[in-house]
């Protein structure tokens, strides 16, 4: 696996300075935090999981979640978790007849409800969880951390390479009065599990909908001044550079799409297009600016914008080598090679060491090359 796999090698030559590099689900955890882009969410009752990722429906995709919460309803469960065992079943037989080979589909994670769920599934699952890069914890507190996390490290002990990434995303994160005090004990309860968490993820949906809030397609989570506040001290927390852990940013709800209307008899007929393209964009360039790498995904034509906006620029790459070279002292400051800024070696280490891991990842572009260049 390796991002932007629908682009022949040709065209990758003309467009990237540094290609994008291959990667698997036995990556370094470190790398493997990077390798995550577009996050594509399916509900765990879609009937033909495996087919669509043996038959590369969505090729640029290069990590899944199935998600039993949300996307299913409560009456849906108990035939949500069969079809996620039978969809299993067939990506196992197809790898065991090699019919497809699992570094060529997407990083697999399964989002539960509950930790009991977990419990469940994994008892439900066994071998078949050699299959899965890990599993998506939600509602992610201070008072269901420890059963997580316990369910977690006891399938990892079993010999399954397995990653945790919870979701941040309930009123005891939001709530000013209890949030200080809970990142930091959340934080230091992830520290204990350091290895076994390969990301943190944010639900600012779920946050907006304790205020009765929505963000519009031509506005991003960062107008939500109640929601920016909470992302703030969530980046404080997680973000210090003494255990880095690597967090993605939430979903766009909006996409493209074509509406009908008759403004006389108030039926659709007439073809109208709303572009959401714009405020993905936008939210994207905010959340890369803020250090998160990726983002969760709700419709398909969000993969290619999302993952083309982590590529690294030319003029990023060398400020991010120089840097580097000089990490030994030899240098305290140095002006870039675009002389247009001047480059602290030490302030700037840790950003420079974050533009080569996603360089690596995501790959360079040439310097005539932008995002555009690959949509």
């Amino acid at each position: 696996m390796r991002f932007f796999m629908n682009i022949r090698d040709e065209a990758l030559a003309t467009i990237f300075f540094k290609r994008p590099t291959h990667f698997s689900k036995d990556s370094s955890k470190e790398h493997l935090a990077y390798c995550l882009g577009a996050t594509l969410y399916m509900p765990a009752t879609k009937p033909h999981i495996a087919q669509d990722l043996m038959s590369k429906k969505f090729p640029n995709v290069t990590s899944v979640v199935v998600d039993l919460e949300d996307a299913v309803g409560d009456l849906q469960v108990a035939s949500a978790l069969q079809n996620v065992y039978e969809n299993l079943e067939v990506l196992a037989i197809a790898l065991q007849y090699g019919e497809m080979k699992q570094e060529e589909f997407p990083l697999l994670f399964i989002r539960v409800r509950h930790p009991a769920q977990l419990a469940q599934l994994t008892a439900m699952l066994g071998a078949l969880q050699h299959l899965l890069t890990g599993y998506v914890f939600p509602k992610f507190s201070l008072d269901n951390a420890d059963d997580y996390l316990t369910v977690l490290q006891a399938q990892r002990k079993k010999g399954y390479t397995l990653y945790g990434m919870p979701i941040l995303e309930t009123g005891d994160i939001l709530y000013k009065e209890q949030r200080a005090h809970n990142l930091i004990m959340i934080r230091e309860k992830l520290i204990h599990h350091y290895e076994a968490i390969l990301n943190i993820r944010i639900g600012t949906t779920d946050f907006s909908g304790l205020y009765g809030i929505r963000r519009t397609q031509q506005t991003s989570l960062y107008d939500i001044v109640v929601v920016r506040d909470c992302l703030a001290d969530i980046f404080n927390v997680f973000g210090r550079s003494d255990y880095p852990f690597v967090m993605s940013g939430s979903v766009w709800e909006y996409f493209d799409a074509t509406m009908e209307h008759n403004g006389q008899t108030g039926s659709v007929v007439t073809k109208q297009t709303v572009s959401a393209t714009e405020g993905l964009i936008k939210e994207v360039q905010l959340d890369r600016l803020n250090g998160l790498i990726g983002k969760t995904v709700i419709h398909p034509t969000h993969i290619n914008i999302v993952n083309a906006l982590h590529v690294v620029t030319h003029e990023e790459y060398l400020d991010a080598l120089s840097i580097m070279e000089h990490e030994r002292g030899t240098v305290g400051v140095q002006k870039s090679e675009y002389a247009n800024k001047m480059n602290e070696m030490k302030p700037h280490y840790e950003w420079a060491r974050k533009v080569l891991l996603r360089a690596e990842v995501y790959g360079v572009f040439h310097p005539q090359c932008q995002f555009n260049d690959l949509l």
